[in-house]
């Protein structure tokens, strides 16, 4: 989890506040797909929310800096104004249970069959 907040930091710091907003966004929907697609095995639904939180939070601190404004700002542009233009990737809910006797990662295939 620290790693975690520590990259999202970096993807958010002042010295990036002169890149375009649609590529921070993007750069942190990769990390947090990424860091979602590996730890969504188990019992990590919690660890998930705090992450998407704590995501929120650190693009409207981005965005608040970015525009001159306060927090309140940063904030209200992240939940209320405009969250579905900014596309933050949404990691809760992605959380998938192993299923006994069988591998974790494996995929069936459109007609039904196992992989071999």
């Amino acid at each position: 989890m620290q790693h975690a907040r520590d990259r999202l930091r970096e993807l958010t710091a002042r010295s990036r506040v002169r890149v375009p907003v649609e590529m921070v966004v993007q750069e942190m929907n990769w990390f947090l797909n990424g860091w979602a697609g590996y730890f969504k095995y188990g019992n990590s639904g919690r660890r998930f929310a705090q992450l998407h939180w704590y995501a929120q939070r650190r693009l409207g601190l981005f965005l608040s800096k970015r525009y001159g404004r306060g927090r309140r700002f940063g904030r209200w542009l992240v939940g209320v104004h405009t969250p579905a233009r900014l596309r933050l990737a949404g990691i809760a809910g992605t959380v998938v249970a192993p299923r006994p006797n069988r591998p974790w990662r494996e995929k069936p295939n459109a007609g039904g069959e196992r992989r071999r």
